[in-house]
């Protein structure tokens, strides 16, 4: 009975097996951000290299699900942009990108398999969830400084009362489209892709100005200086206090696009030989 008991669980678990396929890989491209410091008029400046690594595991012909990790570089500088508001505000900020992502995949045709309408390629569709982290920084004085600590839009000051720093551990919507195909044991797969975040602090740039004053006494006089350097030089009557610095109606993104390959380490041909196997030994 034990052994009946053994092969019905084995007939079981390769049966379940007959549709899955699992791929390991390295994937590569660029990202850029949209925000405050880069709006959808100025798409797509500053896109930087990225690279990552991903495991998928397909159900089925139509449907996978892809493990991700990625690192890139997110960055923008008002003095880039052609509008004269950015040029007077002056800021800027870098973020280093830190990305793990769990991804639904689903194929437009019939991809690798065994049946005889099975294709070797095929558009697809992608959404999922991710933890993401960018911590912004500024640059001054040839040296990069954390931007969340120092509070620049008075976050921790009596001119902002009960407002706490802003999170730089964050979770965001990846979804996108592509185009796969398959050469033997290689799969390549190019893919372009959005993140809709649930911040607006990738850029460090959300609310309005607070008083420098203020800033510069209980936050430090560095706060002052990169909250607002579009002041640097003027008269001391000048002052941007309440004046909106960004946009806090709106939360930033990023985009990703890059190729991917992967190594197909079990086949839908390797599953299904195996379970035909099984079934001539009953």
């Amino acid at each position: 009975m034990s052994r009946i008991a053994l092969l019905l669980a084995t007939l079981l678990g390769l049966s379940g097996l007959r549709a899955q396929v699992s791929e390991l890989g390295i994937t590569g491209g660029a990202t850029y951000y949209i925000g405050d410091l880069n709006p959808y008029r100025h798409y797509p400046k500053d896109t930087k290299p990225a690279f990552g690594i991903l495991y998928r595991y397909n159900f089925s012909d139509r449907y996978a699900l892809r493990l991700q990790g990625l690192t890139g570089l997110l960055m923008a500088y008002d003095d880039r942009s052609t509008d004269s508001l950015q040029l007077m505000r002056n800021l800027h900020f870098r973020a280093r990108l830190l990305e793990f992502s769990g991804l639904l995949e689903i194929n437009f045709r019939k991809y690798r398999s065994k049946d005889k309408d099975s294709k070797l390629w095929t558009p697809f569709i992608f959404a999922g969830l991710a933890y993401f982290r960018a911590s912004p920084q500024a640059l001054l004085n040839d040296t990069w400084y954390d931007l969340q600590p120092l509070g620049t839009e008075g976050q921790g000051t009596s001119a902002r009362p009960g407002s706490d720093v802003y999170a730089v551990d964050n979770i965001c919507i990846p979804f996108g489209a592509g185009f796969k195909w398959n050469v033997g044991r290689l799969d390549f797969q190019l893919e372009w892709g959005l993140r809709r975040t649930y911040t607006d602090y990738i850029d460090d740039v959300s609310g309005t100005y607070v008083d420098r004053d203020v800033l510069a006494v209980e936050n430090g006089p560095l706060a002052a200086t990169l909250a607002d350097p579009g002041a640097l030089g003027t008269q001391p009557v000048y002052t941007n206090t309440g004046r909106a610095r960004g946009d806090a109606d709106t939360r930033d993104w990023y985009q990703y696009t890059g190729l991917s390959i992967t190594y197909v380490i079990t086949r839908f041909s390797d599953c299904e030989e195996q379970y035909n196997w099984m079934r001539k030994r009953r």
